[in-house]
């Protein structure tokens, strides 16, 4: 081998050898969340094998020959130094002193209650989930994103996007467009919200995958070029960049809008980046605990901001914003991404190896799981969740259909 590798490269390899040992394998997830953790604690030595993507569809003995298939091929690629590859790393901004932040205890949590859906809506390789406030978009595994009608519970024939891809790509919409991400071809596509169609089609910088939109602006994370991008929805062109970590793979993950900034999750350097919307300049880089590597989202409540780690891992942060500092990480019943704030407090959906999903009410108080909801013994649990027409929508993995659940069961306190 006389050049360096990059991601891409490795991935073209791996991803012949894998389709002959499980079908419809992801090997960039892995190696990508592999080399974040790796990057931002180089002495802890353990690795995301619980879960080969974010969202794991397949069936359980799929995945663990696909774990198995993914241990043997990150250790021949470290052997390699395959990792060199890629963009080179340049340093971003320094991340905030922060003392390191306490351990909250495991509490013990109620058996999980019951509840039943309201509706449920069949819905193939779902990847991603947001709404307007009206309505409910899905975008699927395929690029296709459809909206489910609150009225008939039903999902339109939807639009495609991009391409089929390695589940890189976010979803978000607000009243001027539905905003989709796709990591491969680089770019940021608007879809009509009335007509669901494609108007416009962004330049995105390098591999975008979460995606936010705001009132005044939509924010695009660039994983392998640390930059946040701002783009203005009245002309379709990007208006500002943000460095916000270094350039690399595993970079800018997944964004949030709160507390009148806008957060954004950087796992290869371990930290939360804070962008003031007004001067589109940094104002915190927020250090995370390598047990719980920034990979997911974010529910902002006030005076609390709680970060999301990477799938594998089964521990979030809470971050005091007056301080830009994380003050205590909250073990979790299982794997989870993607938190919402329901009726004021973080819920976050969670997938175990074993059993089915469960829904978690996050305890500001205890700073842990204090109540849990199951919507049926096949849940998948892991996935998004969005408040919309008086109900609460989640996905549930693995059983190709969204869940819409009753509001009323997701107490506050």
């Amino acid at each position: 081998m006389t050049a360096p590798r990059s991601d891409r490269d490795i991935n073209s390899l791996l991803e012949a050898w894998m389709h002959d040992v499980a079908p419809d394998a992801a090997p960039v997830p892995v190696l990508e969340e592999a080399f974040a953790r790796t990057m931002a604690a180089s002495q802890v030595r353990v690795y995301p094998w619980q879960r080969i993507t974010r969202r794991s569809r397949r069936p359980r003995h799929l995945r663990m020959l696909s774990l198995a298939a993914a241990a043997v091929l990150l250790v021949g690629a470290l052997g390699l130094g395959v990792f060199g590859g890629g963009s080179p790393v340049s340093p971003g901004p320094s991340p905030t002193p922060s003392p390191s932040p306490t351990a909250s205890p495991t509490p013990v949590v109620p058996p999980p209650i019951a509840i039943v859906p309201t509706a449920t809506i069949p819905v193939s390789g779902i990847q991603g989930l947001a709404t307007d406030g009206t309505s409910v978009w899905v975008l699927t595994e395929t690029g296709l994103v459809q909206r489910i009608d609150p009225a008939t519970n039903k999902a339109g024939p939807g639009t495609q996007t991009g391409a089929t891809t390695d589940l890189y790509n976010g979803i978000s919409a607000d009243e001027n467009g539905v905003w989709v991400t796709d990591w491969d071809a680089a770019a940021l596509y608007r879809l009509d919200p009335a007509t669901v169609k494609v108007v416009a089609v962004i330049d995105a910088g390098l591999a975008p995958k979460g995606v936010l939109a705001t009132a005044t602006a939509v924010w695009v994370a660039g994983t392998h070029d640390g930059k946040v991008l701002r783009v203005d929805p009245a002309t379709n062109k990007i208006a500002a960049t943000v460095a916000v970590g270094p350039v690399g793979n595993s970079g800018p993950n997944w964004l949030a809008s709160g507390l009148g900034s806008i957060w954004v999750s950087i796992p290869n350097n371990g930290t939360v980046a804070r962008i003031d919307p007004l001067t589109n300049k940094v104002q915190a880089t927020i250090a995370i605990p390598p047990t719980a590597t920034p990979c997911g989202g974010f529910a902002i409540i006030p005076n609390i901001v709680w970060s999301m780690p990477c799938d594998s891992a089964q521990t979030m942060t809470r971050i005091d914003p007056a301080t830009n500092l994380a003050v205590t990480t909250t073990p979790l019943p299982g794997q989870g991404n993607n938190p919402a704030v329901i009726g004021g407090v973080p819920w976050v959906s969670t997938y175990r190896d074993t059993g089915p999903g469960t829904l978690g009410r996050i305890s500001a108080t205890t700073n842990a799981v204090d109540l849990e909801l199951t919507p049926g013994p096949t849940f998948g649990g892991g996935g998004d969740m969005v408040v919309a027409a008086g109900s609460v929508w989640a996905i549930d993995n693995g059983n190709g259909r969204v869940l819409r659940l009753p509001l009323a069961a997701f107490t506050p306190d």
